[in-house]
């Protein structure tokens, strides 16, 4: 009777073990699938302000330049860790923004030009925004900032 009860509690402890592994391997999965969403939240933000950023400053007076920097009133646009640099390519005459990482999607935005062919992620995006006109066209350029 007294080894039954010792077998007993061994599979009692093994089965504990079992649950307990279980329970880390999910709870680890859990957690790095809310760290993919939070990324990819940070990048939709990023997306969003941008394109807001490129239309506020393209319906404002010829002249009028805006900065986002750690110095400015704006601050720098944040992107997700992951993606290092932003780069910058024309397509149908429109300028293309495309991630380092290339888990995120590139999108095309309206009336923006630029020189630049990629610009660094340091604690966020820092960059100027100034409206001109080129060939009787209004636009937006993107600069260093």
């Amino acid at each position: 009777m007294q080894k039954r009860g010792v077998s007993d509690q061994l599979f009692i402890y093994i089965f504990i073990l079992v649950v307990i592994g279980l329970v880390f391997i999910f709870g680890i999965k859990q957690i790095n699938n809310v760290r993919e969403l939070n990324d990819k939240a940070t990048y939709l933000e990023f997306k969003s302000e941008f394109v807001n950023a490129v239309d506020n400053v393209y319906n404002k007076n010829k002249g009028t330049r805006v900065t986002y920097s750690a110095q400015s009133s704006n601050k720098p646009i944040m992107l997700p860790n992951n993606v290092k640099r932003i780069s910058f390519e024309m397509a149908n005459g429109k300028v293309k923004v495309v991630p380092s990482d290339n888990s995120y999607e590139s999108f095309a935005v309206n009336h923006l030009r630029t020189n630049l062919n990629y610009l660094e992620n340091k604690n966020g995006l820092s960059f100027v925004l100034e409206n001109e006109v080129e060939e009787g066209e209004t636009v937006v350029l993107l600069k260093n900032a």
